[in-house]
């Protein structure tokens, strides 16, 4: 059989680019990768993100920087990482924002499944549901028969709409049977201080936030929205406890990055990642930053994101918000 010149020197460079690939993924990384936050520089996952993402640049010797592009309730940073070179050198930090998305926006230029390939998860950030202390209820099964009895008097508020703070009070409501008015704010300063001040009625809240104002007196914590008790009140019942074991929504963070990256490179950051969360110094860190460290890889991660954005489209249904 007689090979021709062409198809040698085309597969001496199919080999050559092979192994070229094989170079790069084994020493991934050999520059700096970019990692974006879709919210502003000092945010909650701003912090998580630098936390972790120190620990492993530390692993690699290697530059890690943290970039925010905040807007559009996280599209910009996903539109931007979606449209990346897949080569591991730039990741999205993801939360609530990345499976809420596709079920309250009418155009959407990424897609959290077909775009991305999931990395790992970070930690979960524990929620608390909260009254003001001037209201007369101690736990949740008065505040439903408040909100029964005064039907549409009684509302509740949320950081912005499709956070967990919104849509996991949207599925609580549903739960519950009751009608409660949503009112939105722009982050958590100004809800603090209107649930301190009875304006609001009541609210999902982190536990930190909930430890700052519980030392006002201003608030009562009627339970804790995460699968366990909180270290920090552990004599509050959990919704389970209360009979609302579905209600029980925990918001994560996370790390993604764009389809197509190479396998090989897609574990090793995930291999380092899950070095990071399993660090005593990431968890001591994160633990003070309000957020437990947890680990979900690869596959568990993806598992996870695909049925939140199942349940999050079932509760923007049934609750008829509209899609902007």
């Amino acid at each position: 059989m007689t090979i021709r010149p062409g198809a040698m020197l085309v597969t001496l460079l199919l080999v050559v680019a092979s192994f070229a690939a094989a170079q790069a993924q084994d020493g991934f990384p050999v520059r700096p990768i970019r990692v974006v936050n879709p919210y502003s520089v000092g945010s909650v996952a701003d912090v998580f993100g630098r936390i972790v993402t120190q620990h492993m640049a530390g692993q690699w010797n290697a530059s890690i920087i943290m970039e925010s592009k905040s807007g559009a309730n996280g599209s910009i940073a996903a539109e931007d990482v979606a449209r990346a070179e897949p080569d591991g050198y730039t990741w999205l930090l993801v939360t609530a924002y990345f499976t809420t998305s596709p079920s309250l926006n009418l155009v959407m230029r990424w897609d959290p499944v077909r775009d991305f390939t999931p990395v790992g998860m970070i930690c979960q950030a524990p929620n608390v549901f909260i009254v003001p202390a001037s209201l007369p209820v101690k736990n949740v099964a008065e505040f439903i028969a408040l909100a029964k009895a005064k039907p549409g008097s009684l509302n509740y508020g949320h950081p912005g709409k499709g956070s967990t703070g919104h849509l996991g009070f949207e599925l609580f409501k549903r739960l519950a049977g009751i009608d409660v008015n949503p009112i939105g704010y722009r982050g958590y300063p100004q809800m603090m201080a209107d649930i301190a001040s009875g304006l609001l009625n009541s609210s999902f809240f982190s536990t930190n936030q909930a430890l700052a104002l519980m030392q006002t007196g201003s608030i009562r914590i009627l339970a804790s929205i995460s699968d366990g008790r909180s270290k920090y009140f552990p004599d509050v019942p959990t919704m389970a406890e209360q009979g609302f074991a579905d209600a029980q929504v925990t918001p994560w963070f996370g790390i993604v990055v764009p389809s197509k990256t190479p396998q090989a490179i897609v574990d090793k950051i995930s291999r380092a990642l899950e070095a990071a969360v399993a660090s005593s110094e990431v968890r001591e860190k994160l633990d003070l930053a309000g957020c437990t460290a947890k680990s979900a890889p690869l596959g568990e991660f993806a598992a996870i994101i695909k049925s939140d954005i199942a349940l999050w489209a079932k509760v923007v249904k049934d609750a008829g918000i509209p899609a902007d």
